[in-house]
């Protein structure tokens, strides 16, 4: 959460750009993100730390408004227990859509929500075969590169539906590609 200063900066910055409707100059995108996970709070059993994950989208953008669906795996848990390493991940599809709240020509602000379906994936024998409900939101910044290419700076807050309602941050590096 400490790295949340950068969206009140990065809002300035996109508020003294001049006015563009859309956040994609074509209607269908592909994106791609790395993304750093941090536990909301420790489970004495796991060592939570930050993470590491991925994502993939296929976005439909009308206006300020977009849709995207796509998958994201993350690392959530490891640990080390008798000489075993074990890794836990969440594999899951998600749709999020995503509002332009300023848009300028070189960079957008935006707002998004996040609904997604999918398993824990573990490197050792573990529960993974039970299905979760993850949500959440978050928001950030899309700096237009070219015409075709755009770089997205997120940060989002999501929850695993379980027994435990883990909650995490996400920061979100990725890059978009106008098809």
């Amino acid at each position: 959460m400490r790295f949340l200063w950068i969206l009140p900066l990065a809002g300035l910055l996109v508020a003294t750009a001049s006015s563009a409707p859309a956040q994609s100059l074509q209607r269908l995108s592909v994106q791609g993100s790395g993304a750093v996970l941090f536990a909301r709070e420790s489970d004495p059993s796991f060592e939570n730390q930050t993470r590491i994950g991925y994502e993939a989208q296929l976005r439909y953008t009308a206006s300020r408004l977009s849709l995207g669906a796509g998958y994201q795996r993350s690392t959530v848990s490891k640990f080390t227990a008798d000489g075993v390493d074990f890794t836990a991940a969440l594999s899951l599809g998600f749709l999020e859509p995503r509002y332009v709240i300023l848009a300028g020509n070189a960079a957008a602000l935006y707002g998004a929500g996040r609904l997604g379906y999918g398993s824990l994936v573990c490197s050792e024998e573990c529960g993974g075969n039970d299905a979760y409900l993850t949500y959440g939101g978050g928001g950030g910044i899309l700096f237009r590169l070219s015409s075709r290419m755009a770089l997205d700076l997120g940060a989002q807050y999501f929850v695993v539906s379980d027994t435990f309602d883990s909650g995490y941050a996400m920061l979100r590096l990725g890059l978009g590609l106008g098809l």
